[in-house]
């Protein structure tokens, strides 16, 4: 594992994903997010992958939301499952509002081999901070595990067919 780099995003990520971490085993079980927006894919580690629309969710749950996530960095997704977007995203001059990725295309639909990297990615991140590592920690570890699998070349290039 290569070593974690300093966090260069404001404290208050941090405190905020900290509290989201902490409050994750107290979630309701029943709750269920549901619509076409969102998709069942597959079972993957004991947890349900869905395909979803990202843009739904940036408009309607949560501005920031990015590539994917799970339970103990968005409080909306329920316990136990992988949320991976659809698309890559343009939609504002923001820094949140765009993916940075390196596409062929605005917009442009996720290969299968950058979904399920992305997939891999959210579930080893969820893995560690089970254990306790902090969100960028995980994050930073999760990237390595991307690397390591080698499904692309860089985590955050989806140029090449596949």
């Amino acid at each position: 594992m290569s070593k974690t780099p300093k966090d260069p995003r404001a404290k208050l990520w941090a405190e905020m994903e900290a509290e989201i971490q902490k409050r994750s085993d107290k979630k309701d079980r029943g709750f269920i997010l549901s619509g076409t927006w969102k998709k069942f894919v597959r079972n993957e580690d004991g947890l349900k992958v869905y395909a979803v629309d990202g843009t739904w969710i940036r408009n309607n749950l949560c501005s920031y939301f990015g590539h994917g996530g799970h339970e103990l960095v968005h409080e909306f997704i329920p316990k136990n499952e992988i949320w991976i977007s659809t698309h890559h995203y343009h939609e504002s001059n923001w820094s949140g509002g765009q993916c940075g990725c390196k596409v062929l295309t605005k917009n442009q639909k996720v290969s299968k081999n950058y979904f399920d990297s992305t997939t891999i990615h959210e579930i080893t991140e969820r893995r560690e901070m089970r254990k306790g590592k902090k969100y960028w920690v995980a994050h930073n570890i999760a990237l390595d595990k991307e690397r390591e699998i080698g499904l692309l070349s860089d985590p955050f290039d989806d140029t090449t067919d596949n």
